[in-house]
């Protein structure tokens, strides 16, 4: 039998517990079922039961949010003492998650949006964390002592719409080391790291190892647990004659996480062993140790903040980097603009890269922003800040600045690559002048028509003519441009025909409203309407001639190149396949009426009775010639 009710569900499982048990799997197994036991005693004490279970997967339902937030914490504080007896690489962290949703009950069991929700929350939850739905947050808020973390809308799998997360901290976010926090990182308090030592010793010492380091009076800074050093490679180099980049190739070589990192090197090649293996928990405090130092190593902290995105979300990121921004780390101050979205984002990135014009990182940052890959439809003038950027880019490298702004410098070099790809594009694009605004001139009886190409979508279009100070719209069709949603320019403007031999300027808004460079073009009366009227004739070839008349009185019409003339120098006619040889005389152009066809001019020629059909070319004027025509005789 089915039902539907609202219910608060309660999803938890343990973080990395695959990689737990291939290390030791009787051990794993058998605590597990000690964690389980912990566990459901909880569950049952709330009010709760467990619905569903997998593995070391654990489904739970409760009459109230409250009651299984409480739980919730209790599970975590109390797994947590527990786990106080093993090194880190051996704890068990639960992920828990809670929502409040409509489920269905299906024989004890229960299906739906609540139990899918609780469920994706507990994959955002960091170990021994728990994360909830915002009706949760809603509903415990007043009724419970605890801090929350607003994560924000988060896309999770599966489910159509994004869900708004709130992290809780158990046992306190942010250690507090000395005076100074250390932002985004699970507090464990003094008391519990003695209570550890104390369990570690009973244990055979199995244990936490904590080391504190000072760097020119920084205040010391928790690190990982007791690790095996690896072997130094027996190259006979100092280290301390090594740079940053040489020595953490020089560990990455080696391999093997480190037991005291104290160097950003070495903070670097533990944080990438630990992604590597899959602990983010471990990664994340070993690159947060090293953003501590405050250097300026720009790919460490690009990490850390991917890192957190995928955990916390994009604010999450944001809170963390902010508190390192405000250290003097043009890098950290750099991560951190890039956490925002969209014009925050470019205008921060654009401003630390005015403020920080030697800092060459920024301006491959700055690149990025205005790059194909990150507009949706990049303008003219976006690819020309594009291609600033990374010339600037580029002229670092060149005068050996970006080196030490790199751990590891495959990653420059990618960078650089990347760069160099795009420089050589950009290059192409400008050099075929592809950004250039063009016009074309035709004229009719009340004057000259300039019809205008813009190279991309126009918010606006401009010209000015000649010696005049300002420009002028060309003004607005009545209908809005699909692709800037804006009104659309009008493609066109007129002058006076009289208009003898000047300059025209134009320009252009393109889709974000930035002015494009002015436009210059050389205006010929004489050449444009020579050019206009051309296009006109070959746009209707079939219409230079036509038969009239009957077959005693032949004649074949020419007056359409009459009316054209003046885009025409010689016009050659030829008769029953011949090669056109004759010349037909036109009146002389007159460029003040340009379409009026003298009374006396000549626009016919008679045709002898058996011709069957005529061949025509002309030379337009500059000397090229269209191809030979031919026209038959209709029956």
């Amino acid at each position: 039998m089915m039902k539907r009710k609202i219910a608060a569900i309660m999803a938890a499982d343990i973080a990395e517990y695959t990689r737990i048990v291939a290390e030791d799997e009787e051990e794993a197994i058998a605590r597990l079922a000690i964690y389980r036991q912990v566990f459901d005693e909880f569950v049952l004490r709330a009010g709760g039961r467990v619905f569903n279970t997998s593995g070391d997967g654990v489904m739970c339902e409760f009459p109230s949010a409250v009651e299984a937030t409480r739980c919730a914490i209790d599970i975590q504080e109390s797994l947590r003492t527990h786990n106080l007896a093993y090194p880190p690489g051996r704890q068990m962290h639960f992920r828990i998650g809670i929502a409040i949703g409509d489920v269905v009950d299906r024989d004890g069991d229960l299906l739906g949006d609540g139990v899918n929700i609780a469920a994706r929350l507990q994959g955002l939850a960091e170990p021994g964390s728990l994360c909830v739905a915002r009706n949760v947050q809603e509903a415990i808020a007043n009724k419970m002592s605890v801090s929350f973390r607003d994560l924000g809308r988060r896309e999770v799998k599966n489910l159509p719409y994004p869900v708004h997360a709130f992290q809780i901290a158990v046992g306190g976010l942010g250690a507090k080391v000395g005076s100074r926090r250390i932002p985004g990182r699970w507090a464990v308090p003094s008391s519990a790291r003695w209570l550890a030592a104390g369990m570690a010793i009973a244990a055979g010492g199995a244990g936490l190892y904590w080391l504190g380091r000072a760097e020119q009076a920084r205040t010391p800074i928790t690190v990982m647990a007791l690790l095996p050093t690896p072997p130094e490679p027996g190259t006979g180099e100092r280290a301390e004659a090594l740079t940053p980049a040489q020595a953490y190739e020089r560990l990455a070589r080696a391999g093997g996480l480190l037991r005291e990192p104290s160097t950003a090197a070495e903070f670097y090649h533990n944080a990438r062993l630990f992604e590597a293996r899959g602990e983010s928990a471990n990664a994340r405090q070993a690159y947060l140790a090293l953003a501590a130092l405050g250097g300026e190593h720009i790919d460490p902290l690009l990490r850390l903040a991917a890192l957190i995105r995928a955990q916390d979300g994009r604010a999450g990121a944001r809170e963390v980097f902010a508190e390192l921004a405000a250290g003097p780390s043009r890098a950290a101050r750099a991560v951190h603009a890039q956490q925002f979205d969209g014009a925050e984002r470019l205008r921060r990135i654009a401003a630390l890269a005015e403020q920080e014009p030697r800092f060459g990182p920024i301006h491959a940052l700055l690149a990025i922003e205005f790059g194909e890959d990150r507009q949706n439809t990049q303008t003219i003038e976006e690819k020309r800040r594009e291609r600033a950027a990374i010339a600037r880019f580029l002229a670092a490298d060149r005068e050996g600045e970006l080196v030490p702004y790199f751990l590891d410098q495959s990653v420059l070099a990618q960078w650089l690559d990347r760069a160099q790809r795009r420089a050589e594009t950009l290059a192409a694009y400008f050099t075929e002048q592809r950004d250039a605004v063009s016009a074309q001139f035709s004229r009719n009886n009340a004057g000259w028509l300039a019809s205008i190409v813009a190279p991309e979508p126009a918010t606006l279009l401009e010209y000015r003519i000649g010696d005049a100070r300002e420009f002028q719209s060309t003004g607005f069709l009545q209908v809005a441009d699909p692709r800037t949603g804006r009104p659309m320019p009008s493609p066109s403007f007129t002058f006076p025909p009289e208009t003898g031999p000047t300059s025209i300027a134009l320009r252009y808004a393109d889709a974000n409203g930035a002015p494009s460079p002015v436009t210059m073009l050389a205006f010929d009366p004489r050449m444009a309407l020579a050019r206009g009227l051309r296009e006109q004739l070959e746009r209707m070839p079939q219409a230079w001639l036509s038969f009239t008349g009957s077959a005693a009185d032949l004649h074949v019409n020419y007056v359409q190149l009459v009316s054209y003339r003046c885009a025409i120098e010689r016009v050659e006619i030829g008769f029953d396949g011949q090669e056109p040889m004759r010349q037909v005389t036109l009146p002389p152009c007159d460029p003040a009426n340009p379409f009026v066809v003298p009374n006396a001019a000549a626009a016919r020629l008679a045709l002898r009775p058996e011709i069957r059909g005529v061949s025509l070319r002309l030379t337009f004027i500059g000397g090229e010639q269209s191809a030979v025509l031919r026209f038959a005789r209709p029956d």
